[in-house]
C-alpha cells in the first residue's frame, strides 16, 4: 500500500507553490493593464464627440483605473447639462453696453428756446408702459440717456403750440442720436367770439377813415360822412378833426393865397406893404380860419351835441338832395340822429367875428360879426352843394360801405314808368241779316 505524498511547505512543493501565486499576480496586472489600453482604445474607436456630448471626461475614467477600481458609468461624475441661452423680457433692462442716447433743442418757427416742454420717446412696439418722458430745460435741451436699441418715435407738447412728431428714428446699440431742430409752430385756433364794439369805438374808426378822403386825392374832405348812420362824434374826436383840418397842407396853402388877395388889395392897411405886411396878413388869415374851427366845430358843437359834419344823401332825386344840402346850413344832426335847428353854426360864426374883429384894425365890431354870420353860412350853403353832387365822384379812400342816405320807398323810388292801358276789344258786330233770295 503506498503511503500518500505528502507537500511541505519548503523544497519543491513550496517553490511550486510561490510561482504558482506570482503567475496569477501578474495575470492580474496584465488583466488591469489590458483592460486600461482597452478603454482607451475604445474611447479612441468611438471618438470624442460621445465624450464630449456627454461631458464625460476621459480621465475620470482613466483615474478610476488607476484606483484599481471597477470602471462603471455610476462611479463617474455627472456631466453638466447644458443650458438654454439667457432671454432679455421688454421689461428687463439692458446692459450698460448697448443703452443708447437721444439729445435735442425745442425752440419755436422764430428761433426762441421753449422751456419746459414735455418730450416722449415711444419705441415702435413696445407697450405704454415703457415710454421715456422728460421735460426741456430752461435752454430748451432735453436728452435720454437709457433707451433700447430700436425704432422710436419723439412726441413734444407744450400748451400753445402744435404737436411735434417726429417718426422712425432707429437707434443701433450704444449709438449717441442728435435731434435735427425742432421748431414748434403756434397752435391755430377756431372759436366763434362775440365782439362788442363801444360807439366812441365805432366812432373813432369811421373818424379815421374819413380823415384820409380827399378830392382828386388833393383836396381834404374830412367835415364829410358818406356814413348817414355814423357814430357820433365826442368832443375829443371833435377836437382832433378840427386840428387836423387846420394843420393839414391844404389848409396854409390857402391861407397864403387868402393873404395875397388882402395884400394885393390893400386890405387893412394898417398891416403895411412889403413882406411884413404879407406874413401880418397870413398870421390874421389864419387866426380867422383856426379860431373859426375851435369854437363851432368844437365848442359849440359840443354844447349843444351836434355834429359839425355833413351828410350825403347819395340817393334821391335832385331836388331834394339839393333842398338837403341848403338846409343842413341852418339844420345839423344832433347825437340823437336827430336833425335840430343850428345853433352851433350861427352862434359860432358870431363868437368868431367878435373874437377876429380884435386884431382888424380900422373895423366895426358889428359888421365883423354880420359878415363872419352871413359869409359864413352862403359858404357853408356851397361847400354842402359840392359835397352832394360833386365831391362824391372825385372823393378818394371813401369806405366801399359808406353809400350815403338809404333809398326811401315812399319818396326815394324812381318813378314807374306809365304802363299803357289795355285797349278794350270791341265786341264783334252781327253780321246783318242777309234778305232771303227770291224763288227763281
Amino acid at each position: 500500500m503506498m503511503e500518500p505524498h505528502t507537500r511541505t511547505p519548503s523544497g519543491e512543493g513550496s517553490h511550486y507553490m510561490g510561482h504558482s501565486s506570482d503567475s496569477r499576480l501578474h495575470a492580474v496586472s496584465f488583466g488591469k493593464h489590458a483592460a486600461r489600453a482597452l478603454c482607451a482604445a475604445a474611447c479612441l474607436a468611438l471618438g470624442t464627440s460621445s465624450l464630449v456630448a456627454q461631458q464625460i471626461p476621459a480621465t475620470a475614467v482613466l483615474a478610476a483605473l488607476n484606483q484599481g477600481s471597477s470602471f462603471s458609468p455610476s462611479s463617474l461624475p455627472e456631466a453638466p447639462q447644458p443650458q438654454a441661452p439667457a432671454q432679455q423680457h421688454p421689461g428687463t433692462p439692458a446692459a450698460p453696453n448697448t443703452l443708447c442716447r437721444i439729445t435735442g433743442v425745442v425752440s419755436d418757427i422764430q428761433g426762441g428756446l421753449i422751456p419746459g416742454a414735455h418730450v416722449a420717446a415711444e419705441r415702435t412696439g413696445a407697450p405704454k408702459s415703457e415710454t421715456q418722458e422728460t421735460n426741456a430745460g430752461p435752454l430748451g435741451h432735453f436728452r435720454f440717456t437709457e433707451l433700447l436699441p430700436g425704432s422710436y418715435t419723439i412726441i413734444i407738447t407744450m400748451p400753445g403750440f402744435e404737436t411735434y412728431r417726429l417718426q422712425n428714428i432707429v437707434l443701433k446699440p450704444d449709438e449717441d442720436y442728435e435731434l435735427p431742430e425742432v421748431a414748434l409752430p403756434i397752435a391755430r385756433t377756431e372759436a366763434d367770439a362775440t365782439v362788442t364794439v363801444t360807439e366812441e369805438q365805432l366812432a373813432e374808426a369811421e373818424l379815421n377813415d374819413e380823415l384820409h378822403q380827399r378830392v382828386l386825392g388833393i383836396l381834404p374832405n374830412y367835415y364829410t360822412s358818406y356814413i348817414w348812420d355814423a357814430a357820433p362824434l365826442n368832443t375829443r374826436q371833435k377836437f382832433k378833426l378840427a386840428i387836423r383840418s387846420a394843420t393839414d397842407p391844404v389848409f396854409f396853402a390857402s391861407t397864403a393865397i387868402t393873404a395875397g388877395i388882402q395884400q394885393a388889395n390893400n386890405t387893412y392897411p394898417e398891416y403895411g406893404d412889403g413882406v411884413g405886411g404879407y406874413f401880418t396878413r397870413y398870421a390874421a388869415a389864419y387866426g380867422d380860419a383856426i379860431v373859426g374851427r375851435i369854437v363851432t366845430s368844437v365848442l359849440f358843437n359840443s354844447l349843444f351835441h351836434e355834429d359839425p359834419r355833413y351828410f350825403v344823401m347819395t340817393n334821391g332825386s335832385f331836388p331834394r338832395r339839393a333842398f338837403h344840402a341848403i338846409l343842413s346850413t341852418v339844420t345839423q344832426r344832433g347825437d340823437d340822429k336827430h336833425w335840430h335847428p343850428a345853433y352851433a353854426n350861427f352862434l359860432g360864426d358870431a363868437t368868431t367875428g367878435l373874437i377876429t374883429s380884435t386884431w382888424h384894425p380900422g373895423s366895426n365890431i358889428g359888421t365883423v360879426v354880420l359878415n363872419d354870420t352871413f359869409y359864413g353860412l352862403g359858404g357853408q350853403a356851397i361847400r354842402n352843394l359840392a359835397r352832394e353832387f360833386l365831391f362824391r365822384h372825385l372823393a378818394r379812400h371813401v369806405p366801399t360801405y359808406a353809400k350815403g342816405r338809404p333809398p326811401d320807398e315812399k319818396s326815394d323810388k324812381l318813378p314807374k314808368e306809365k304802363q299803357a292801358k289795355p285797349q278794350e276789344k270791341a265786341a264783334p258786330q252781327p253780321a246783318p241779316a242777309q234778305p232771303p233770295a227770291s224763288p227763281q
